[in-house]
């Protein structure tokens, strides 16, 4: 009997043909709007397409895109994928349902109050934004290793 390995992930195989050393940090703003500007280009057609059918269909499908996806083996959205990022807990493990629904509640709440919660992202370093706090979740990108000088 031949034993099966197990493939390795598309984190490590990217890893593995980069030449520079990659690591996970905490993903930087400007790469979360991306993501999600990338999503909501993604899922708006979708979502006006179903408005004829109710106003509350686009919201569900909507929460469940994100929740799902952030669920899934990617641990994120298409968006967050196509930036190699990750959606974790606070000890960099997998989120809980309970913890994606408090951050997607949280997440409209701060949208829908012009972003506030996002606030402290784009004017701190390394600050973490409200709804990540409320869901003791957070967004890892993976990044080129600094050169110390």
């Amino acid at each position: 009997m031949t034993k099966k390995t197990k493939k390795p992930s598309i984190e490590q195989r990217l890893m593995d043909t980069v030449k520079t050393q990659m690591e996970w940090i905490e993903a930087p703003a400007w790469k979360r709007i991306i993501a999600f500007i990338f999503d909501m280009f993604l899922i708006l057609p979708i979502t006006n397409y179903l408005m004829q059918y109710g106003s509350w269909i686009p919201a569900v499908v909507t929460a469940i895109y994100f929740i799902g996806c952030e669920l899934s083996p990617w641990k994120g959205t298409v968006g967050k994928r196509m930036m190699s990022m990750k959606v974790l807990d606070d000890n960099q493990g997998k989120v809980d349902v309970l913890r994606l629904i408090v951050r997607y509640i949280t997440k409209i709440i701060s949208l829908t109050l012009l972003g506030i919660g996002y606030w402290p992202m784009l004017f701190g370093s390394k600050k973490r934004p409200i709804p990540d706090r409320l869901s003791h979740t957070m967004v890892i990108a993976l990044t080129p290793v600094k050169q110390k000088l």
